[in-house]
């Protein structure tokens, strides 16, 4: 005689923590772009007549367009939390923007860089990607951020000097972002307010809830 696990109910309680986590990962990136959507709207008023006026004011001040992205993330340490949020975001405000849904293209474009990258970097270490990853990441969403302004930059701001400050205020923007986003998951985590996969004790190999079933051969 042999004893045989019975493994169907420890199967359905890791898919229903799975389900929970899943649902629990949402309404965090919801919350995140809720907060992200009352920025950018505090934002709108005079955004555009500073990248009009002054692209590379503009690009420094567009990092905080990342800041509720980044934070999502880093808050959560779940893969495509940022561009998630983004994205909820960026539907959001599309309703009252100038540009409406055009709002979504450097949104998603920059939180989908953030992410890639930090996804490498969990691929690598096979954990969770450290502080200097976050701001590889966040100088990588500022070089695709660059890219993505240049169709729309105006003939007299296509000067090797106007495109290099522009660059640099991207990439201080960004890592600004980057910086206040770790601080604030800091500042979380000291309140006692966590996310994240739930880090329960596995059962011992070969039982489920201290029972088994018994096979004869």
């Amino acid at each position: 005689m042999v004893r045989v696990p019975a493994r169907a109910g420890g199967v359905g309680a890791r898919r229903a923590r799975a389900r929970g986590m899943r649902t629990r990962v949402l309404l965090v990136c919801a919350a995140f772009a809720v907060v992200q959507v009352l920025l950018n709207a505090s934002l709108i008023p005079f955004a555009a007549g500073l990248a009009a006026a002054s692209p590379p004011g503009y690009a420094v001040l567009a990092g905080l367009y990342s800041l509720m992205p980044f934070t999502a993330r880093r808050f959560t340490d779940v893969g495509g939390a940022a561009t998630l949020t983004a994205l909820f975001s960026g539907l959001l405000v599309a309703a009252f923007s100038p540009i409406g849904v055009l709002m979504l293209v450097p949104l998603l474009f920059s939180a989908a860089t953030f992410d890639g990258v930090l996804w490498l970097g969990r691929s690598r270490s096979g954990s969770t990607p450290d502080s200097a990853w976050v701001f590889i990441a966040a100088a990588a969403s500022a070089a695709s951020l660059f890219l993505v302004s240049l169709p729309v930059f105006s003939t007299e701001h296509l000067t090797p000097v106007f495109l290099g400050l522009t660059a640099l205020g991207r990439l201080a923007g960004q890592l600004a972002a980057a910086a206040v986003a770790l601080g604030l998951v800091r500042q979380l985590a000291r309140a006692g307010v966590r996310s994240g996969p739930s880090r329960e004790p596995q059962q011992p190999s070969g039982r489920t809830d201290g029972r088994s079933v018994s096979r004869c051969e």
